[in-house]
């Protein structure tokens, strides 16, 4: 320290100031009391850059004395920062994970750092969560590469710098933890800046076109072929960029309704049905085992608006919904809780020497009893059969009068003390009279 003192005192006048960097690729720090160029340049500063290097910076001759509140301007290049690696919270399906170059097996818990390339397969997710609670989910066939995930030690600020590029990417950010904190996902042809908000960005590599809506929050867009400052994007609003750097602002489209959401999902497949947006040309569901859409289970696209998932495992789940512009922004999302608890139940009916044998078949687990019911001529008639409690799946009757009848079978399941009960459909049976004999059409 002495040396280093002796050093400094010997120094000539303070050099002349770099020019200075591009904005937002400074540091800016406030000289506080007991700070030295020494300190500073030995804790926070990369070689080459001295404490000359400082001194310049800082606009002082005396390199013994910083003023205490001098704001000093520090390229983020010059500075020292630890690496902040991100974690891998839950995924699904296909995932390609590669670090170094080199393939990785994806596994929860796994740290996902600097360099490192992520790519999602069809019906596959992904979700991070960085070093400061930030969030991100990269769902179906979507490909980003993580460039920067970094604290800054000058300052204790995030630098994060995450590239799509290919599909989407939907982030939840905490608030940044200081004027110099940066969050930040890029294109390439766009450049997304965020203070704490939560959005989606896209990137369709046929089109060179970039999308990013805003679901809360404020966020800044910039096409890397733009100049001047980036346009400001407010919650529900979205931007495409294409490769000239022009940005196109638009409100996003309204979060649709979901037909009866609340219902229990006993059926084969989880089905769901948006109400019409105007202007929509198309709409996205996703579904998820938490009400934060960590653990994504599926995600499906329609036309119109009308969703059937397979392979949703029983429990209480989550979806959420939203609406497509003709630009190709995504709008407001909805969600909604529902449980899926499946108990399907299908029917069919042949005749035979000895009648009509009707049987039924499904999907489910726990104990099964079966409701039979046969009306005649309505299907809203008062049964004529009603056979409740079965526990085989077949019941044959015989002696039916040519006639028109309605059947239908319900389903009462019951699991670890929970019930369910699911219907078919009534189903039209015809029983025509033989050639030559009376009877009703």
């Amino acid at each position: 320290m002495i040396v280093a003192a002796a050093l400094l005192s010997s120094a000539a006048p303070a050099p002349p100031a770099p020019p200075p960097p591009d904005a937002g690729e400074t540091i800016v720090y406030v000289v506080r009391k007991g700070d030295t160029l020494y300190r500073l340049t030995n804790s926070f500063v990369v070689p080459p850059r001295t404490w000359r290097s400082l001194l310049g910076l800082a606009r002082i001759r005396d390199p013994r004395q910083l003023p205490i509140g001098r704001r000093i301007a520090v390229p983020r290049a010059w500075l020292r920062y630890t690496p902040e690696p991100a974690r891998l919270a839950s995924y699904r399906g296909t995932v390609r994970l590669t670090a170094g170059g080199r393939a990785v097996t994806p596994a929860i818990g796994a740290l996902v750092g600097e360099g490192a390339e992520i790519a999602t397969a069809a019906n596959s997710f992904v979700t991070l969560v960085l070093a400061d609670r930030s969030k991100i989910v990269l769902p179906s066939q979507s490909r980003v590469r993580v460039r920067q995930l970094r604290r800054v030690l000058l300052t204790g600020t995030i630098d994060y710098r995450i590239e799509v590029q290919g599909g989407r990417l939907e982030t939840k950010v905490a608030p940044l933890d200081g004027p110099d904190a940066r969050y930040r996902i890029q294109t390439p042809v766009s450049m997304t800046a965020v203070r704490g908000t939560e959005f989606r960005v896209a990137y369709a590599p046929e089109r060179n076109v970039a999308a990013t809506e805003v679901l809360e929050g404020v966020v800044s867009i910039t096409g890397t072929g733009g100049a001047g400052k980036g346009t400001t994007l407010q919650p529900s609003n979205g931007a495409t960029v294409d490769r000239s750097g022009v940005v196109r602002t638009e409100t996003l489209l309204p979060a649709p309704d979901l037909d009866d959401p609340g219902r229990i999902q006993t059926r084969d497949a989880v089905e769901f049905r948006a109400n019409p947006i105007a202007g929509a040309t198309g709409y996205r569901a996703v579904i998820a085992a938490d009400a934060g859409f960590v653990e994504n289970l599926a995600e499906q696209l329609s036309g119109d608006g009308r969703f059937a998932f397979t392979d949703i495992p029983n429990g209480r789940q989550f979806v959420r919904v939203w609406a497509i512009a003709p630009s190709g922004l995504e709008g407001m999302a909805q969600s909604y809780g529902f449980t899926r608890r499946l108990a399907s139940i299908h029917g069919a009916v042949e005749a035979g020497d000895d009648g009509y044998r009707f049987r039924w078949f499904g999907a489910g687990s726990g104990a099964r009893r079966y409701h039979f019911q046969l009306m005649r001529g309505s299907p809203d008639a008062r049964p004529m059969v009603d056979q409740v409690g079965l526990s085989s799946d077949t019941i044959t009757l015989g002696n039916l009068p040519a006639d028109v009848y309605y059947w239908r079978v319900g389903l009462l399941q019951v699991e670890n003390g929970e019930s369910v009960e699911s219907w078919t459909d009534p189903e039209k049976l015809t029983i025509a009279a033989p050639s030559g004999r009376g009877g009703r059409p």
